[in-house]
């Protein structure tokens, strides 16, 4: 007889609460289904959608602090994180997942009986009989009458599938299946009750409690949309010309819950073995929960708020949680690690350079290179802060990365952003790694001159060390998806990585390097066009390109998914230089009212979103624009923006889920968390922060030195009056990293 929804509803929150761990209390405020809303309402959006909007692409995974698993529900392939709120069905359960595309691997679900094709075994599912909490996602598939319960370790997955009407259990591997396609891929029986193989390059060793009984291979239409053409099958490799074969193991009768635990590595099959049997192997579902569940609790308590709403809470560490997911880490649990040799290329040469992989044991943990053109802003400050030896074992591996693929540093998307994030490191005392080489990493991506046969990480950057500017094609009647140099852009974002250089030359006594590198962050002034004062195209003979439309959107014409407005302040290192450019200081203010007053354009485009006139919130590019009013002594005016932009961009839409724009690996969810507290990284590679109002009457922030930073807001005013830091005057807008890691106290008393 089957179970009533009422029934199943109870059983799971019953199951669910049980689970956690008595007696915490900061995992409560979190809500992992922030963020995987949609928001249609074009009056938010500044737009009519014509697709599903990028409002976060988080997903509700079950995962620990920085894992390699994220075991999420998959509505749709192709999706970010794979979880779209709205679709009310489930396709699989995959064991990796991000903000972004190219996850999703191994996916896998429950099947029973044969009431399943290959081509139709999603289940409908309700938002009452789910729950998710940090660590653990639980869910009933409707279709099948299964309750499935997920968390997780570090490398492992542990699925937990509960039949509620004694159904026959069958588990499908839809390995053909990924979040960018699958081409190659393997599945075997190994023994009575394990099966192994690959999907890419991810190895997986999956145990169940259950003997098998049988697995058959079922044939699926190779017309369907999001099938590759080609891969690799179970027992051997084949091109996928005919039907796609699909792994469905069944297992012995039982009324027993189906209990799946799945070990991955990016090493080998063995490291994927490893991995469970010393994360996994002989634990209970509900000891690796709570295990899970302590240690985001662990890492929450790093920042306690007192005061505010449920609300602002609930935003805060859902927000703060978003931190500690990324990147992951890559070496197994013995430390051993991939690492891919690519030769370097001399110039001329334009054969593809050779890549070998090697497995090896550095000695530290080693994790996947930062999002860095995303999260350099936001995120990677946050790990300086708290866990710096994460942000220590990240620098070692951007070393170790660059070292054998060709003597650079990872650029990741756009701009050359890992020299800011090691400066910032550096100067915030994060110091445990050989120091020199990476500063000759940061000095080879900066100085090799890229471009006419010569491949590096700044592309254009013989133009750039020659011109003083990344010049524009002159293309006529360019659109949004115009393929160019992004000139404008990158030039602005060169010159900030070249101040970040320079701040380490000064640091490293490294005179002359420091002169050159503080000359070259000038740069940003070879684009200011004193006619529309805004950053404009520039051609390589010098002329402006013309005709020039500040609000349209580019997204490699001139700027990096921005126009104008957005691309035109970003000159953190140099902003009272900038104002310069100016008539004077009320011109530039005038210029600042225009950026958020002029209404947005209506523009539909995919990470453009939620504006205030034609700021961006959904988007990096204007991340630290808020503050600019600081700049010309008008804090009071930053201050209303950053009091709406809090409260009204952040839990958007008829749920209270969506975010502003796409999260990308925490930088989003980031900026909230910074702001909130009162204190920005301004420009991230210095070691101080801009002060604003807190939405909280106190934060304390457990620095990674062992001290307590405390930000304590006095009255009840919108605007700041004074400040004080250690109890002395603070007679600027910004508080010194230096500072803070004495661990005294940073008054902000309101008007």
């Amino acid at each position: 007889m089957k179970k009533s929804p009422y029934i199943i509803y109870f059983l799971f929150i019953i199951t669910a609460l049980s689970c956690r761990q008595p007696g915490l209390h900061l995992t409560k405020y979190v809500n992992p289904l922030l963020g995987t809303t949609a928001l249609t309402d074009s009056a938010e959006l500044g737009y009519n959608p014509p697709w599903r909007t990028w409002n976060g692409l988080t997903g509700p995974a079950a995962t620990v602090p920085f894992a390699m698993v994220q075991v999420v529900p998959v509505t749709t392939y192709g999706s970010g994180s794979g979880y779209e709120y709205e679709v009310n069905t489930i396709k699989a359960f995959a064991q990796t997942s991000g903000t972004d595309w190219g996850q999703l691997n191994i996916p896998i679900m429950p099947l029973e009986g044969n009431n399943f094709t290959a081509d139709d075994f999603a289940s409908k599912y309700s938002h009452s009989n789910e729950s998710a909490h940090p660590g653990y996602y639980s869910v009933v598939l409707d279709r099948y009458h299964i309750k499935a319960e997920l968390t997780a370790t570090k490398r492992c997955a542990f699925h937990k599938y509960t039949y509620l009407d004694g159904q026959d259990k069958k588990l499908a591997f839809d390995l053909v299946h990924s979040g960018g396609g699958s081409s190659i891929w393997k599945f075997n029986k190994t023994g009575d009750n394990i099966v192994t193989g690959r999907q890419g390059g991810l190895y997986f060793y999956a145990v169940t409690n259950l003997k098998i009984d049988s697995f058959n291979i079922y044939k699926r239409n190779p017309t369907q949309p999001d099938i590759p053409r080609s891969g690799q099958g179970a027992g051997g490799q084949h091109k996928l010309t005919g039907d796609i074969d699909i792994p469905v193991v069944s297992f012995e009768k039982s009324n027993k819950p189906l209990e799946v635990k799945i070990g991955i590595s990016r090493v080998s099959p063995e490291g994927a073995k490893l991995n469970y049997t010393t994360e996994i192997a002989n634990k209970s579902f509900s000891e690796v929960y709570k295990n899970a569940d302590n240690s985001w609790e662990k890492l929450l308590d790093k920042v306690k708020v007192t005061g505010g709403t449920e609300r602002q809470k609930m935003l805060f560490y859902s927000c703060l949680y978003r931190q500690f997911w990324y990147p992951s880490i890559t070496s197994d649990a013995d430390g051993k690690t991939a690492i891919y040799h690519r030769s370097r290329r001399e110039p001329g040469n334009h054969s593809k350079p050779s890549i070998e992989k090697q497995d090896t044991i550095p000695g530290f943990d080693t994790y996947s290179s930062p999002a860095f053109w995303d999260v350099f802003r936001t995120q990677l400050v946050m790990l300086d802060m708290v866990l710096p030896k994460v942000s220590n074992d990240i620098i070692k591996s951007l070393i170790l990365t660059g070292e054998h693929s060709g003597g650079f540093l990872p650029t990741s998307f756009h701009g050359d952003f890992a020299s800011s994030f090691i400066t910032g490191a550096y100067l915030r005392g994060i110091k445990d790694y050989d120091v020199k080489k990476a500063y000759q990493l940061m000095l080879d991506n900066a100085n090799t001159p890229t471009g006419e046969g010569v491949r590096g990480p700044r592309p254009h950057n013989g133009q750039y060390l020659k011109l003083g500017y990344v010049p524009e094609a002159n293309i006529l009647n360019p659109v949004t998806e115009t393929v160019s140099t992004a000139g404008t852009t990158k030039t602005l974002e060169f010159a900030y990585s070249d101040y970040s250089i320079a701040l380490m030359a000064k640091a490293l006594g490294d005179s002359s390097t420091y002169k050159s590198m503080l000359k070259r962050s000038q740069n940003y002034k070879n684009v200011f066009d004193p006619e529309t004062e805004l950053m404009r195209g520039r051609l390589a003979d010098g002329s402006w390109y013309a005709p020039f439309d500040p609000g349209y959107p580019y997204y490699e014409f001139m700027y990096r998914e921005a126009n104008a407005w957005q691309a035109s302040f970003f000159v953190p290192q140099d902003t009272k230089g900038l104002i310069s450019l100016f008539k004077s200081p009320a011109d530039f203010e005038r210029k600042v009212d225009s950026l958020f007053t002029i209404p947005w354009g209506g523009y539909a485009k995919d990470n453009l979103s939620c504006f205030l006139g034609q700021f961006c919130m959904g988007n990096q590019p204007d991340f630290n624009y808020p503050y600019l009013y600081y700049f010309v002594n008008k804090p009071e005016k930053s201050q209303a923006i950053l009091s709406k932009l809090l409260s009204d961009y952040f839990g958007m839409g008829p749920e209270g889920l969506a975010l502003p724009g796409m999260d990308d690996h925490g930088s989003l969810t980031g900026w909230y968390v910074f702001n909130a507290m009162g204190i920005y990284p301004y420009s991230p590679a210095d070691p101080q922060y801009i002060v604003s109002v807190p939405i909280f009457d106190k934060i304390e922030i457990k620095l990674g030195n062992g001290k307590t930073f405390t930000i304590n807001k006095k009255g009840s005013g919108k605007n700041i009056d004074h400040l004080t830091i250690g109890g002395k005057p603070l007679n600027d807008w910004f508080v010194n990293y230096k500072d803070m890691s004495k661990g005294e106290a940073l008054n902000i008393f309101t008007k």
